[in-house]
Order: structure tokens, then sequence, then C-alpha cells
């Protein structure tokens, strides 16, 4: 499934989504790629401040991907958060 995002804030909101929903603390999916607990919390509740180094190493501690394209309508199904 795929989530439009279109704000830090919304960005926080999948990445807290997307932990939950694989079971994980915010400690267990810090440790699975070098980071602190404190870090993926910045990110899920203060996600215009992090750095896109630590968004990355989260983003594969839950096993997601970035993709970036243009706007517009999509072929595949999506989120709007």
């Amino acid at each position: 499934m795929e989530h439009l995002v279109h704000t830090p804030e919304q960005l926080g909101l999948v990445l807290n989504n997307q932990r939950r929903a694989r079971q994980l603390t915010q400690a267990q999916a810090a440790r699975a790629v070098g980071l602190r607990a404190k870090t993926v919390s910045g990110l899920e509740n203060r996600p215009a401040g992090a750095t896109l180094a630590s968004f990355f190493k989260l983003l594969a501690a839950l096993d997601l991907e970035l993709v970036i394209r243009r706007r517009g309508p999509s072929s595949t199904s999506h989120t709007e958060w």
C-alpha cells in the first residue's frame, strides 16, 4: 500500500503507524539500524528536524522505500494522510 505524504507531520504519522504495524518499539526499530530510540521518536514526532540519513535508516528498519514521482493521479492504490 502507498501513503501519499505532503507534510513532515504526515510523514511522522506514517512512520509511526508502520512501526506499530510491525509490532516494533522505537527502541527495537532503532537498534536494527544503529539509531537511538530518541532519534526514532524525533522522526515520528518532529520529522521536520530530522536528518535525511536518519530518515533513510528508519525506512530500512521498517522495510520501506521512498518513491519520488511527479504529482498527479496514481495508477496504484494509495492512502492520503
